[in-house]
């Protein structure tokens, strides 16, 4: 195991892959130490070739052909780029986030107190650490689903540790009475984690690798950037899946998905309505969404509401499994796909009242949130490009690699 902190080097070059239900992302970011943000140099997006009818095994496949492929053009393409912008750069890292269905991300907390005052020291922290993964260890053995898909535990964070119920970043030393110690698992698909291994050792075989659920590395972001909201609820919207986070006092407490995303929505409309699928695609898209809505005959607009009203259904039931017994948090940040936030954000804020009968904040995680610190020049080379907010969001992780604490790979 390796643990991982602050940065050593003042620059780093890496490549940035993000696993997601239907498509693949790779990037090349530069990050240099004590600047606000990371250089985003080159990218590519593969997707899964589009079709009416949805098989996971089928569909996992077309990920990994999507995987390869874009790993393939990190060496040809992104290489070409990469050499244009520094011809001294060195690639050095590979930084790989994992969406739902593929991965999973459970949360722990371990409690520790006793009557009288104590010392902490980094033995207890060591102990709590290892009654955490102990219970997720066992979580995943009696989880049914985790024995069917043969899921493996790729990182472990410590994100959060309170003495006597109050954050604190250097615990050890200090004296308390209460001691709570939060640890994040990351855990995904034992195939997929295996083809990244096998690809990662053929294409990048000098460079070090990081694995990630994309829910953690959401986590993390949105902590730094809205280090204020301590109680909200995350939601990533792909292809195939709709996960949420619920967050309390600044803590990832529990993560759940359905497996039902864009290309779900739009296969359903493609039958209702009988449109070509790429066609239904756009149709989730403003302003194309409401212009042909309002030109659909009232039996076409019932199909419609009746697939979004599934939908909604399925989220909303979603949104009632919060792990605990109090309904989702009234602040909701939403990251979805590129040009459907819109639409999506009409559908979670539909899903989320009906859940708890009550109206709730909810913030797209658009370009314009995730570059507050870059410059009007940056932000305009970002906005005329393909804005892929998956980047900004992978690549501000990469930059600031201590956002939650201690992450140790397995």
């Amino acid at each position: 195991m390796a643990l991982f902190n602050s940065a050593v080097n003042p620059i780093r070059y890496g490549v940035i892959l993000e696993i997601a239900s239907g498509s693949v992302l790779a990037a090349i970011v530069r990050s240099e130490r004590d600047t606000p943000h990371p250089d985003l140099i080159w990218s590519v997006r593969e997707h899964v070739k589009r079709t009416t009818e949805h098989d996971i095994e089928v569909s996992a496949k077309g990920v990994l052909t999507a995987l390869m492929n874009a790993m393939l053009a990190v060496e040809s393409e992104g290489r070409n780029t990469l050499k244009t912008f520094d011809k001294t750069a060195t690639l050095k890292h590979v930084q790989v986030s994992i969406t739902a269905p593929w991965s999973y991300t459970i949360s722990k907390v371990i409690n520790y107190t006793e009557a009288n005052t104590f010392t902490i020291t980094s033995a207890l922290i060591a102990n709590l650490m290892e009654a955490a993964q102990k219970k997720i260890a066992e979580e995943l053995k009696e989880n049914e689903l985790a024995s069917d898909l043969g899921l493996v535990i790729m990182t472990r964070a410590t994100t959060d540790i309170q003495a006597n119920e109050y954050r604190t970043e250097n615990p050890v030393g200090q004296k308390a009475e209460s001691l709570a110690l939060t640890q994040i698992s990351a855990v995904a698909q034992t195939y997929i984690t295996e083809a990244i291994n096998d690809i990662h050792k053929k294409v990048l075989p000098h460079t070090t690798i990081e694995r990630y659920s994309f829910m953690l590395l959401f986590h993390c972001v949105i902590r730094e950037l809205h280090h204020y909201t301590t109680e909200y609820c995350l939601v990533d919207i792909t292809d195939e899946a709709t996960e949420i986070g619920i967050v309390r006092d600044g803590i990832l407490r529990y993560c759940t998905h359905a497996p039902r995303g864009i290309s779900t929505i739009a296969r359903e409309l493609a039958t209702v309505l009988g449109l070509p699928i790429d066609e239904a695609h756009a149709f989730l898209r403003e302003p194309y969404y409401s212009h042909a809505l309002g030109e659909m005959n009232a039996e076409n607009r019932t199909k419609v509401q009746a697939v979004l009203t599934e939908y909604q259904s399925a989220i909303t039931d979603l949104f009632h499994e919060t792990g605990d017994t109090l309904s989702i948090p009234k602040v909701l940040f939403l990251h979805g796909g590129f040009q459907t936030e819109t639409f999506f954000t009409e559908q979670i804020a539909l899903a989320a009242r009906a859940a708890t009968n009550s109206t709730h904040n909810i913030h797209p995680v658009s370009t314009e949130l995730l570059t507050e610190h870059y410059t009007s020049e940056q932000k305009q080379a970002i906005m005329e490009g393909n804005p892929d907010t998956a980047i900004l969001v992978a690549a501000a992780f990469f930059h600031k690699q201590h956002h939650c604490n201690d992450f140790i790979q397995v």
